[in-house]
């Protein structure tokens, strides 16, 4: 006989003047938080917010990531985000059940395995147009920098060789709707979108700038549609596509899932790349090993320790240090009833802090994945599950190309002192100096 289901009135509940406390569950240092009092799982209830569960229960966590017909990972960013506005809600990120599972079956072959080796050269062929813009002997902003080599690795991966009348327009589109994305207009109506039940009002200079990069997009794929030999030769995602058996979209569809691909991958390509260069340099002996595996000429070595810096720095610094679901409808999780609207939070963050999941958690210790992959479970930078980041692969074999071409003709110095922290105001972690180090010529 199966025991009652226990209620979320039955779990400890935080006082809505501790709410400010949330913040620290997605922080570095969260293992130390005042809110572990209440144990593993705990409710809140913001006012003008759904109910929250929160709860770092592995079981509880394992159950939410699979559970795709009961929970929402879309309705939650559309109630708490602004993401609909700037993806659609057409895109894979907001689609359930069957819809996304085909969609996630169209998109993902260019981020497989085999895809991803093609996409090397143009890698290195950004870092090698970048690197000599880049100061050495003083201080840069690596964050900057990373910012500069993932619109170059995007553009070059996601379109390729784009004809010269619209090479110079679509990196300006891109680079205006970045900067509109990230400015403070847009930023004070994403802050009001929680607050009005998850309508974000209308930002005109963000639709704008929007419709320019889908013009060019679509131009793109008008002339690639009308050559006979689109794909030939071709090692980019647009070429996958285009004449191809997923080639299943209209015009304008595509151009949007284009177009989401490049902001998903956008920021958390650079701001990964900054805590890479920030972990380097606050960890000599790491560095050192990287040192003397370019210098003994040894590629697999390098390639296998800077595997593990990726993996250890996305561990102790995931671009999103939370993630949740929005329940559908009427369900249970591991033995709690969990009521339709309500918001489960998994703070990543905190479990990858744990200690019994993690030895020594809060040492930046990339040797832990030398002999072992991270584990899809307990390693959750991507999420996991059905909705896992369909760009996960192709985010850590990208940093791991990009520092490899970097440190090749680079070494960073080491820094002294703690870790940069990161910025306080901010839901992301990025490094709050921008990953201020200094470059040396190898």
């Amino acid at each position: 006989m199966s025991q009652t289901p226990i209620t979320l009135r039955q779990l400890p509940r935080l006082r809505n003047r501790r709410l400010g406390q949330l913040g620290g569950l997605i922080r570095p240092g969260a293992h130390s938080s005042p809110l572990l009092e209440f144990g593993k799982r705990f409710v809140a209830s913001p006012p003008g917010f759904p109910t929250m569960f929160i709860t770092h229960d592995m079981a509880d966590v394992r159950e939410v990531f699979t559970n795709h017909e009961d929970f929402s990972v879309g309705q939650l960013m559309a109630r708490l985000s602004s993401h609909d506005l700037v993806f659609g809600k057409e895109t894979l990120i907001f689609l359930e059940g069957e819809d996304h599972r085909r969609e996630r079956k169209l998109f993902s072959p260019p981020f497989q395995h085999k895809a991803l080796k093609s996409y090397e050269e143009l890698m290195i062929e950004v870092v090698e147009r970048e690197l000599p813009k880049w100061p050495v002997d003083e201080p840069i902003e690596f964050l900057k920098a990373g910012y500069d080599l993932a619109i170059g690795v995007l553009l070059s991966v996601v379109f390729g060789d784009v004809a010269p009348e619209r090479s110079g327009r679509l990196k300006d589109a891109v680079s205006a709707w970045f900067g509109e994305i990230e400015s403070r207009g847009f930023l004070a109506v994403t802050l009001v979108t929680p607050l009005l039940g998850g309508y974000t009002p209308p930002y005109r200079p963000l639709m704008r700038a929007q419709a320019k990069v889908d013009e060019v997009i679509i131009e793109e794929i008008t002339a690639r549609r009308a050559s006979n030999d689109a794909g030939a030769d071709r090692r980019d995602v647009l070429a996958r596509y285009v004449g191809t058996e997923l080639d299943q979209h209209d015009d304008v569809a595509l151009s949007r899932n284009l177009r989401g691909i490049l902001l998903g991958a956008y920021e958390t390509t650079a701001i990964t790349l900054g805590w890479i260069a920030t972990m380097l340099a606050a960890h000599p002996a790491a560095m050192a090993e990287l040192d003397a595996a370019v210098d003994s000429g040894d590629e697999a070595r390098l390639d296998a320790y800077l595997d593990a810096v990726v993996a250890e720095t996305m561990r102790l610094r995931p671009v999103s240090p939370f993630t949740g679901r929005i329940a559908l409808r009427d369900t249970v999780v591991n033995g709690v009833a969990v009521p339709e609207g309500t918001i489960v939070i998994i703070p990543i963050l905190l479990i990858h802090e744990s200690e019994h999941i993690y030895p020594d958690p809060l040492s930046f210790r990339p040797e832990r994945f030398l002999d072992k992959k991270p584990d899809g479970h307990t390693w959750l930078t991507f999420g996991a599950g059905p909705h896992r980041c369909l760009g996960a692969q192709f985010a850590t074999v990208e940093a791991r190309i990009l520092f490899r071409a970097i440190i090749e003709k680079r070494r960073i110095d080491p820094i002294p002192g703690p870790i940069e922290p990161a910025r306080r105001y901010h839901t992301g972690l990025s490094p709050s100096r921008n990953a201020l180090i200094t470059l040396r010529r190898r």
